[in-house]
């Protein structure tokens, strides 16, 4: 790859690029498992078979076990870590999913865009602040 200018900066290694990449992510990611999860109460059924979330949880709960297993933890703190992954990560994935068929049935229309719009914004901001806290708190902890 030839450069005119090797000291140019490209787009994604701009910093203001990267945060406000990261809180539209996250922003959308947050309002998407909010309808999800207002998808799931309203209907009062899972989007997903009940099949497919238990294999979802074991393949992450094994996935999470052997990682803490090969980080020195013990066999019972192992256990309980890998079903806490299993744990989050299923309901985050079975949310996610109810959010898109939300999304994708009408259901952003009948809430209003300004409302999900307002929405995405808070969650950017809320984001945002709380990666910031979360690096500032692991700097201290770890050199």
């Amino acid at each position: 790859m030839n450069r005119k200018n090797s000291n140019s900066q490209s787009v994604f290694e701009n910093p203001f690029v990267k945060t406000l990449s990261v809180a539209v992510f996250m922003g959308i990611f947050l309002v998407d498992m909010g309808l999800g999860l207002f998808q799931i109460f309203s209907t009062k059924t899972s989007p997903l078979p009940s099949s497919l979330v238990l294999l979802i949880f074991a393949v992450t709960f094994i996935a999470g076990m052997v990682f803490y297993e090969r980080n020195g933890l013990d066999t019972f703190s192992s256990l309980f870590g890998g079903a806490l992954a299993g744990f989050g990560f299923s309901f985050v994935f079975v949310s996610l999913v109810g959010g898109v068929q939300f999304a994708l049935g009408g259901g952003i229309s009948a809430l209003g865009w300004g409302q999900v719009i307002s929405a995405v914004a808070g969650s950017m901001i809320v984001s945002i602040i709380m990666l910031k806290v979360l690096f500032y708190k692991l700097q201290n902890h770890f050199y």
